[in-house]
């Protein structure tokens, strides 16, 4: 049993993150590194500072564990997010299900071969938050070698739980949910109900906080040794009990809970095998059959209707964005999350209190943080760094379609950059809640603009010249392509280092700052734009996917 479950997982993953055919692209990812390496060092030693002034703090009234607890509860509920949106396109909407179907395995092998992939990018997001915190707080708190063991532990078995309890209950859902009558519309609402069911539960509960019941609460708990970790933990007990082993690591209370963690983490693998094999197969079932739509005359007289090249193109990329629910989900679903996030928590939480901070924050340094945002808004534009490899087998149409070369290169860029547009119009009206200083607002509308078209063409470039022509699913362009990772990472700390340096400087002028980043962003935008016109040919069209 055991074999075949691993010889199917061999196979997936190879289908996955196949190479073959790929030329190699190890100097990117050195040049990225060069990048990458000084701005890795100034966020850990921030990230450093903040933590030693909060253990420091908390160490005054025996509530330093907190910090445990809240690391752990905060990597929990990021992989819960992530886990939703990987298991509903690995499991349910990939289009290579049917194959791996009349194979002689059970239903819970074929789920442990498809959670593979999902399962690297929680242990990903995993080590990217838990292991810099827990190195740091070892050395801050003079750990035992058993809290380092049982920090290796808890990365090992600690993303699991949350990924499998999340499969359970969509697993359970999509046993008793009729999807096969209409399967792309069943793709697209469960998409987007990932992203509205995160928005209900954080506003449920904001909702729902009595402050002065919160108060007594804090009060309570903060006279009982590691009372606020037992707060925190408190609605999720896989996070309490790491944190206990952690905290308590050089007594045995620690080993115990060490133990209650690893029972926990086997009754969810156990929960996930039984719910896999008892669900899985059902609720697949029908996800192949698609609705027949009629088509209306006014509806064929509209779509026949005489337009500009340029427009029909344009028109024609929209609606595979957002008819196709991997794309729809990758490239705008997702997109939303951080601004959605970023709304929810200011309109709920700090109102007036946060205009009050802008206004004492001095304009140079807000003008900086807002351009960071827009930095990490724009560079993550999945539309962009997809914009040739959707096309896939079918690219060599593209050379065939009555419409300029240089039209169809400039449609790909502006579906891109009006598709990044829509989380940008949402933190755009959150500065209007918050009254940001009017100079400043439009500077940096100004600015987040022109950053935009720059950060469509670098991913553009990176994705014509590194594409992912040969899918037979969607999803294998968004799952196992870390260039595109590796780019965004790379502006992050190009403009990072920019930033920082900006920020340290003698120039107190917002005014001047914004001529200088508008002077900067200038220059990258030009170069970019002249290496796109001579790198980006029609010949290069023409030899798409012949490397």
């Amino acid at each position: 049993m055991m074999r075949n479950t691993w010889t199917l997982t061999k196979i997936m993953l190879k289908m996955q993150y196949s190479s073959a055919g790929k030329q190699s692209n190890a100097w990117v990812y050195v040049i990225l590194a060069i990048f990458l390496i000084p701005f890795a060092i100034l966020v850990l030693q921030g990230l450093h500072s903040m933590l030693t002034y909060s253990y420091n703090f908390l160490a005054e009234i025996n509530q330093e564990s907190m910090l445990l607890g809240l690391v752990l509860l905060s990597v929990a509920i990021v992989l819960m997010f992530l886990s939703f949106v990987m298991i509903l396109s690995a499991f349910y909407f990939s289009d290579d299900i049917s194959a791996y179907i009349p194979l002689p395995v059970h239903p819970y092998q074929l789920l442990a071969g498809k959670a593979a992939n999902p399962l690297i990018y929680n242990y990903f997001a995993a080590a990217f938050m838990l292991l810099p915190f827990l190195f740091m707080y070892g050395s801050l708190s003079d750990a035992p070698f058993l809290f380092y063991v049982y920090g290796f532990i808890l990365f090992i078995i600690f993303p699991i739980i949350p990924f499998s309890l999340v499969a359970v209950i969509l697993m359970f859902i999509m046993r008793y949910v009729n999807i096969a009558k209409n399967k792309d519309r069943s793709k697209i609402f469960m998409g987007t109900a990932s992203l509205l069911f995160v928005i209900l539960i954080n506003v449920v509960i904001r909702l729902n906080m009595d402050s002065s019941a919160l108060m007594d609460t804090l009060m309570t708990y903060m006279q009982e040794q590691e009372g606020f970790m037992r707060l925190i933990t408190l609605i999720f007990p896989p996070a309490y009990f790491g944190a206990g082993s952690l905290h308590f690591a050089a007594s045995w209370s620690g080993f115990l809970s060490l133990l209650a963690l690893l029972l926990l983490f086997i009754i969810s693998v156990l929960l996930f095998v039984w719910a896999g094999q008892r669900f899985y197969l059902k609720g697949v079932r029908g996800m192949s059959s698609g609705s027949k739509g009629s088509l209306s005359d006014r509806a064929a007289q509209k779509l026949t209707k005489q337009r500009s090249s340029l427009i029909t193109y344009m028109l024609k990329d929209v609606k595979v964005i957002f008819r196709t629910p991997a794309f729809l989900m990758q490239c705008v679903i997702q997109s939303l999350f951080f601004p959605v996030f970023l709304t929810v928590i200011l309109f709920l939480d700090m109102g007036e209190e946060l205009t009050a901070l802008i206004t004492a924050v001095p304009e140079k340094n807000l003008l900086l943080i807002l351009f960071m945002v827009s930095v990490l808004i724009f560079s993550m534009n999945a539309t962009a760094f997809t914009s040739i490899s959707r096309e896939g087998e079918s690219r060599k149409l593209m050379l065939f379609l009555p419409i300029p070369f240089r039209q169809l290169i400039n449609a790909k860029l502006f579906i891109a950059y009006l598709v990044a547009l829509l989380p940008f119009i949402l933190i755009v009206g959150v500065g209007i809640y918050i009254q940001l200083p009017v100079p400043i607002f439009i500077g940096w509308i100004v600015i987040s603009l022109l950053y935009n078209w720059l950060a469509v063409m670098i991913n553009f470039i990176v994705d014509i010249q590194n594409p992912k022509l040969h899918w037979t699913d969607e999803q294998e362009l968004f799952k196992g392509r870390f260039i595109p990772f590796f780019i965004f990472l790379g502006q992050v700390a190009l403009f990072g280092i920019i930033t920082i340096l900006l920020w340290n400087t003698a120039i107190t002028s917002a005014y001047m700052m914004l001529f200088t980043l508008l002077v900067v962003i200038l220059l990258i935008t030009i170069f970019t734009q002249n290496y796109l016109r001579k790198k980006v040919t029609l010949e290069t069209l023409q030899h798409l996917g012949d490397k």
